[in-house]
């Protein structure tokens, strides 16, 4: 005899989604959010990090010891008492991305903007870290 179980799709899509990107039962320290950039240039490094639906009051970013630290919260938007949800993908989640750095931080020259959900964070090199062209004599 066979039985067939019709689940909903999106209970199924969410258990294949939730155990394929959150490894954080295996991998504690393992995140897959924020998504990250990190470009070198030869006076900066750049990181661009997507936080759609985050607020800039929400964010804390550090640098210590050659560590870029990103954290914050995406918090929930308001579904009102009558709707009725038929899709709910959106997390809401805590999150916490560290990456080390490829060079030296001028530390009291790192600027961040956050615009329509990108986060950009320059980083200065320290003028020991920069690329230096030396004459043959």
């Amino acid at each position: 005899m066979l039985v067939r179980f019709d689940l909903p799709r999106t209970l199924v899509d969410n258990v294949f989604e939730d155990f394929l990107t959150d490894f954080s039962p295996v991998y504690p320290d393992y995140q897959v959010y924020p998504a990250l950039d990190l470009a070198e240039y030869e006076n900066e490094s750049v990181v661009v990090a997507e936080l759609p639906g985050v607020n800039k009051e929400d964010l804390k970013i550090t640098v210590e010891d050659g560590i870029l630290t990103i954290r914050g919260v995406r918090k929930p938007y308001e579904i009102p008492q009558d709707a009725k949800v038929i899709l709910n993908e959106m997390r809401v989640q805590e999150f916490c991305r560290s990456i080390e750095l490829p060079h030296e931080v001028d530390v009291d020259k790192i600027s961040a903007e956050l615009r329509n959900g990108l986060l950009r964070i320059t980083l200065p090199k320290t003028e020991e870290a920069r690329a230096r062209t030396i004459q043959v004599q």
